[in-house]
């Protein structure tokens, strides 16, 4: 939907904001007739009919200021906006009105058209307009879900504005009404002085107390916020004060919780993924983490390259070494083997005791897995032997050696096993192919072989060469091996 302005208000939401307008006329007309030593002397139907001519006005001015006027013209959220058309348009109208009061009772004295005009500022301008004001806003709202502004609507200014007000409207009012009294002979000059400065230290006070309470409702909505700009970084590990009893002070605890909550979701995922492969872990967090969907067994057909690696001779090592030195041994080959795969966009399916399985196809974007998959076993036979020679740097006599299979088809990608146990894996005849090639890799033939599948992905980057042609156990045919020479 296109930005939001006035002119979208509908006619029922603009009836009511000129009903409410419709309020001033009975009581401007009950307070004129009942007060005004003047206006009392005109028949109540009379001095309806005058201010519903003003009324009308009002109106008509309104809706040309919402259709000439309608987004800010500065820094404001919309519904400020219209709260300041409202009370040009009761300024206006007041102006109207005691005009229009002159006009028709030239012989009323001036007092009583001032008096009239001061109704239409202090009543409307000053306290309608604030409800005005919020049924504004709260139509705002319904039609306009998210927003599509960053002007910050301040609430300490908000509160200050209304305290001054419905305070300063109600002394002004008291005030004038002692003159009046002083005027009309009821009560001394002393008198209305003294209503003067009751009013005006309860005016003062009721300031103070709004721009202290202001201030520290500021605080705690700039805490709240900065708080919610943390989290929305990443930054889980934050404290936010809840000691407010009040609304604030919940939000507060709830913001606490959800960054509890938040930081403890990424610590299960960091932990799951060091369990099962990072991007199948989050994956799987994305599509079943809200808990609304059911995990769905079995998988897709993928085109991928699937490369074996195990480590030659390792049973004599396996005997040789306590289980504590082998697991460390194992730690560090792994740690190798890993960086190299993941480097080059490769997958880390299993590991199966001193062999990994890796497959490269399955991340987005990835347009020659069996591309990458070789340049991955060229990283790992030289990390191998970086690992190799910081062994002899530290005088350890262990030495590893592995051998690399690669095969280039059509696997099925997907969970198997059961709802309470399930496996992130891929399956099929292209990994049966490669753990069979891996096996081929003993002297004298290379440490790297892979088939004619992989060799026909490859590009002029590489110097191809055939090593052998030979019978795979369990493969009817016999298939031909290649390596690179680097």
């Amino acid at each position: 939907m296109s930005e939001i302005t006035l002119a979208h208000i509908d006619w029922k939401s603009r009836c009511r904001l000129h009903l409410l307008t419709a309020s001033a006329v009975l009581f401007l007309s009950f307070y004129g007739k009942v007060v005004c030593p003047f206006i009392d002397t005109l028949s109540f139907t009379r001095i309806v009919t005058g201010l519903s001519v003003v009324w009308l006005f009002q109106i008509l001015i309104r809706e040309w200021f919402y259709r000439r006027f309608p987004v800010p013209i500065r820094a404001v959220t919309l519904a400020r906006h219209g709260f300041y058309l409202s009370v040009l348009t009761w300024i206006i109208s007041g102006v109207a009105a005691s005009a229009l009061h002159g006009l028709l009772y030239s012989e009323f004295h001036w007092s009583s058209h001032l008096k009239l005009m001061s109704g239409y500022w202090g009543l409307g301008a000053g306290i309608l307009s604030q409800l005005e004001y919020v049924l504004l806003e709260e139509k705002i709202r319904r039609i306009q879900t998210t927003s599509t502004t960053t002007v910050l609507e301040k609430i300490a200014r908000r509160q200050m504005e209304g305290y001054f007000l419905f305070t300063l409207i109600p002394v002004m009012v008291m005030v004038l009404m002692s003159f009046r009294f002083v005027y009309e002979g009821y009560t001394d000059r002393n008198a209305a002085l003294e209503v003067l400065f009751i009013g005006i230290c309860f005016l003062v006070a009721s300031l103070l107390v709004s721009w202290r309470y202001g201030r520290a409702l500021k605080q705690d909505c700039i805490h709240l916020l900065e708080a919610l700009e943390a989290v929305g970084r990443g930054e889980y590990q934050l404290t936010v004060d809840a000691s407010r009893g009040d609304e604030l002070g919940r939000v507060a605890g709830g913001i606490h919780e959800m960054a509890q909550g938040l930081l403890l979701r990424e610590r299960i995922r960091d932990a799951f993924g060091r369990f099962v492969n990072p991007q199948v872990a989050e994956a799987f967090i994305h599509t079943y983490g809200d808990g609304k969907k059911s995990v769905q067994m079995g998988g897709q057909y993928r085109t991928v390259a699937v490369l074996m690696a195990d480590i030659r001779d390792f049973t004599p090592l396996s005997e040789r070494l306590e289980p504590e030195a082998l697991t460390t041994l194992l730690n560090s080959y792994f740690q190798v083997m890993v960086a190299a795969i993941q480097q080059h966009g490769g997958m880390v399916d299993k590991f199966i005791g001193d062999a990994v399985m890796a497959v490269f196809g399955l991340s987005e974007g990835q347009s020659n897995p069996a591309t990458d998959a070789v340049r991955a076993a060229l990283a790992m036979r030289e990390g191998l032997q970086q690992l190799n020679q910081s062994f002899v740097d530290r005088q350890c006599s262990n030495q590893l050696d592995n051998g690399i299979g690669i095969h280039f088809g059509e696997v099925i990608a997907g969970y198997i096993g059961s709802q309470d146990r399930l496996e992130f894996t891929v399956i099929g005849h292209t990994v049966n192919i490669a753990a069979r090639i891996e096996s081929q890799t003993k002297p004298p033939n290379p440490p790297i072989l892979f088939s004619d599948t992989v060799a026909e992905q490859l590009g002029s980057d590489f110097n191809v060469v055939k090593v052998s042609t030979v019978a795979l156990k369990g493969i009817s045919q016999q298939m031909a091996l290649f390596t690179v020479k680097h």
